[in-house]
């Protein structure tokens, strides 16, 4: 399939790019009614454990002209910049129902909402962050460094595995997956 997203997905602002790092939006509010996926709790606790206390979960952005809040898995806030990064885990289906979720083109406008919100979008696969939860941090340390030069996480990391890649899937891939019962292997 063309142009087919491979995970990480990492999604940059223009603003971010010229070196403005400022939200346009901030977070409204963390949701604490939201339910944690199955992956992001072990992942929230990783993430804690080298980011705090610059990692926040559930955070909530009220796009402009919206009436309906997103809900960031987890949002790292820069220090020194304010740079805001949402950090999402996407699951190919979900458990209860086996519905297909986070295939290909089904969270763009919801991508671009944040993008426009000049906040990095950086998006992995539930199975990366189960199997490889110091890679993605990686990933993650490495894109704070690329923007605002602050190395203070790159250093942490400079040692681990570079994350593999994994393609994203598509409507009827997630079809498939969820048939085999596929987030049982590695959850």
């Amino acid at each position: 399939m063309k142009n087919r997203p491979c995970y990480p997905i990492l999604l940059i602002p223009e603003g971010v790019k010229q070196g403005r790092f400022e939200p346009l939006i901030l977070p409204s509010k963390s949701n604490e009614s939201t339910k944690l996926g199955a992956s992001e709790m072990d992942f929230g606790l990783t993430l804690q454990k080298y980011f705090d206390p610059h990692i926040f979960s559930q955070q909530e952005l009220l796009p402009l002209n919206h009436t309906a809040a997103y809900s960031a898995d987890f949002l790292f806030v820069e220090p020194n910049t304010n740079l805001h990064i949402d950090l999402e885990i996407d699951e190919p289906f979900t458990l209860l129902t086996h519905e297909p979720i986070h295939c290909v083109g089904m969270d763009d406008y919801r991508n671009k909402c944040f993008v426009q919100a000049n906040w990095i979008v950086l998006r992995f696969a539930e199975e990366q962050v189960k199997s490889q939860p110091l890679r993605c941090l990686r990933v993650l340390a490495n894109v704070i460094y690329q923007y605002t030069y602050n190395d203070s996480w790159r250093l942490l990391f400079q040692d681990v595995e570079r994350l593999t890649p994994l393609w994203q899937w598509t409507t009827k891939k997630s079809g498939k997956l969820s048939k085999d019962n596929y987030r049982n292997r590695y959850l």
